[in-house]
């Protein structure tokens, strides 16, 4: 039995390894693999479970992890039952389960449909409405990559609306409702899947997945956090090293366990609901033998092992073993945290206007409302943090995103030889770094990469170069410019004058150059985000503007301060000193009323760095993504004029090395926040860098 069970096993991979990466990636199919299965199978199965749903089974790996850890616990399963997408998939899955479970005393009835989960004849096909266990890895399908693929939005909102209608009769009907209506449509697969696959849980069953670590950090992804919060209780959340799950993922993976509410506790008083859960890190160091856990659980049943090691639900008992590290998990400030998110959204909006009994304990929720991330929280004694806390927005300090250009290899040059009227630069290789020299005028020095940053400690200025061609005309576009003359007068704007030669004659080629280099493809002023920098004049309102000229930058494109979006160590925060210097798209941007010098004091101080790793996002390589999005979420202490004014001279010193100037920021931040004395603030200032090495750590593991 057990030699064919593994032959089934292999098959399976093999199949898996044949399919085509352009098919993979448009479905999703990124496999769990046996022991991401197991792992999570042992953690969700109890002695009740009877009844088991993978709704995207893939290859049947989590279904038959799921027989196989039933059948080591004693668990008597009576169903066992998938949907996939892909036929000739599901015909493996379908063979695996059937001769795996075949000659099997009491084995499970198994049916696996060859359906999209979002079809309504799959649901109508399903021997149940609802299962004691739904256990699954989502397809992970960004909204770019739908369409033209079969995918629909519009059908896929619909099925689950239709699904939701049939499945939920309880007093959180209305949260579910909402929830097929509101999620955004730039929500990647996954988002859609996961309410499915939650919506076909019974009232007390149990939803179990495979996710990505994004989950909890994507505006997109607001709605199921909010489910999760208010429909479910989290039991544990399992984080993985870097991508060592999967080895194509760009991002962390995640397995979340989590216990459909019973009617009488759904989204009920939060007082009387579990304040705890788990929260698990699991390093690479902890795997052996065809398991996640055997090098900590060493000897046969690793994992069934690790599941009874682990603190039962509500337990706030943290434990270690070598490679596993189990702290609580604050249920109470998850839910209060996403309430405060999504309060001001048209769904939640909707939700508290009908104002059943059902939505009480939503009526805390306030959009200035902030949360303090667990890791950070715990170092401060009991009364510390005291002071009320505020974001960056409330501070009146905006975020965002640096410039797109939509088409960095023509706007983007390297200055290579500057003069006092022009200066000599170096095209992209698609132009085969060609070198010429372009007025001064047309070129704003820019921020592009992170070794930028550190040149600018250093007072160095970036070589990068963006062509602002806004005041030149290709000498052809000419007489449309002149004959805008008077529209240009009654806007006060100064008329474009003719581009140089060498200008032009590189401006000309551009619009013949495809943006991939290649053959056939798509040139330059026809792409999606370049050619609407064109547009005709409009007599007295608009002059004309052409493909080569970039919109007027905004604020977001000027900031006072910018953070790189992708991280290896900590992030690090510079000014952009007089706002003089155009920062590229691959940082996030932050400007308002405070100087620049004391906003990168603060967001530089140790609290705010180890806030940003404890909320940003690790990505598979063991990066941090810092996004706008995050960057809302700190929360931040109240600061009088006067510690604004203290951060900006000390924020003139700083530098990742200036440990006195380090020290100063600490002291008044932390202050800020209730430090009474300089002793306490060292203390702390202390202890959160060593939690931002830590979790640096963590993420690299």
């Amino acid at each position: 039995m057990h030699t064919q069970v593994e032959s089934l096993r292999a098959a399976a991979q093999r199949h898996q390894s044949l399919l085509p990466s352009a098919q993979r990636k448009r479905l999703g199919q990124h496999f769990s693999g046996l022991q991401v299965g197991r792992l999570l199978a042992h953690l969700a199965l109890d002695e009740h479970t009877r009844t088991v749903l993978d709704p995207m089974a893939g290859n049947g790996d989590l279904l038959d992890a799921t027989w196989e850890a039933a059948a080591e616990c004693g668990v008597a399963l009576d169903r066992l039952d998938g949907v996939e997408i892909h036929g000739p998939t599901a015909e493996v899955c379908r063979n695996r389960l059937r001769g795996s479970l075949a000659g099997l005393r009491n084995a499970p009835s198994t049916e696996v449909i060859v359906a999209s989960a979002f079809d309504a004849a799959a649901e109508d096909r399903l021997a149940q409405s609802q299962y004691d266990l739904v256990i699954t890895n989502p397809p992970y399908v960004r909204y770019q990559g739908r369409a033209g693929h079969g995918i629909c939005d519009r059908a896929i909102r619909r099925q689950l609306q239709r699904t939701l209608g049939k499945c939920q009769t309880s007093p959180d009907a209305p949260i579910w409702r909402l929830a097929a209506d509101g999620f955004s449509g730039l929500a990647d697969l996954s988002i859609p899947a996961w309410l499915l696959a939650a919506a076909l849980v019974r009232a007390g069953g149990r939803l179990a997945m495979v996710v990505p670590a994004t989950w909890r950090s994507r505006n997109y992804a607001d709605v199921v956090r909010f489910i999760m919060s208010h429909c479910f209780e989290i039991e544990r959340v399992v984080e993985g090293p870097r991508s060592a799950w999967f080895a194509d993922a760009l991002v962390c993976t995640q397995l979340v366990v989590a216990r459909r509410n019973l009617p009488s506790s759904s989204c009920g008083a939060t007082t009387q609901r579990p304040q705890h859960s788990t929260w698990i890190r699991i390093g690479a160091e902890a795997a052996a033998r065809g398991s996640l856990v055997g090098a900590s659980f060493r000897g046969t049943h690793s994992e069934r092992r690790f599941a009874a090691w682990l603190p039962k639900q509500g337990e706030t008992t943290a434990r270690e073993k070598p490679g596993i590290v189990v702290s609580p998990f604050d249920l109470a400030n998850e839910r209060k945290a996403i309430d405060q998110q999504v309060a001001g959204t048209r769904w939640h909006r909707q939700l508290r206007g009908m104002r059943p009994t059902h939505v009480d304990a939503l009526e805390d929720a306030s959009p200035s409302g902030i949360c303090v991330p667990g890791a950070i929280a715990e170092l401060f004694p009991d009364g510390t943090l005291v002071h009320t806390l505020n974001t960056l927005n409330e501070a009146e300090i905006s975020v965002g995103q640096g410039l797109r250009t939509g088409c960095n290899a023509f706007f983007y040059v390297t200055a290579v030889e500057r003069g006092a009227t022009e200066t000599v630069v170096e095209t992209a290789s698609l132009f085969g770094r060609r070198r010429f020299a372009v007025p001064n005028a047309a070129l704003r020095v820019a921020i592009r990469r992170q070794t930028d940053l550190t040149g600018l400690e250093g007072g160095l200025l970036p070589n990068s170069r963006v062509l602002d061609l806004r005041s030149f005309a290709l000498p052809e576009d000419m007489p449309i410019v002149l004959a805008a003359e008077p529209t240009y007068g009654a806007t006060g704007e100064e008329m474009p004058r003719p581009m140089p030669a060498s200008l032009s004659d590189y401006v000309r080629s551009a619009a013949r150059t495809a943006a991939n280099g290649a053959g056939g493809g798509k040139l330059i002023p026809l792409l999606s985000a370049v050619r609407t920098n064109s547009r005709p004049c409009r007599p007295g309102k608009a002059k004309p503007r052409f493909w080569y000229m970039l919109p007027d930058f905004a604020p977001r494109h000027l900031p006072a301060v910018a953070i790189p979006r992708v991280n290896h160590g900590p992030p690090w925060a510079e000014a952009n000193c007089r706002r003089r210097l155009l920062v590229d798209a691959n940082f996030a941007t932050i400007w308002g009323a405070w100087p620049p010098h004391a906003l990168k004091a603060l967001l530089n101080s140790a609290w705010c760095r180890a806030a940003m790793e404890a909320l940003c996002t690790p990505m598979g390589g063991g990066a941090l993504k810092v996004e706008a999005t995050h960057l809302r979420r700190l929360p931040l202490p109240r600061l009088s004029k006067q510690q604004r004014a203290a951060l900006a001279i000390v924020g003139r010193e700083l530098t990742r090395n200036a440990s006195t100037a380090q020290a100063a920021v600490d002291a008044i931040v932390l202050g800020a926040l209730g430090a009474d004395s300089p002793q306490l603030a060292r203390k702390l200032a202390t202890a959160l860098r060593e939690r931002t090495i830590d979790l640096v750590h963590a993420r690299r593991a």
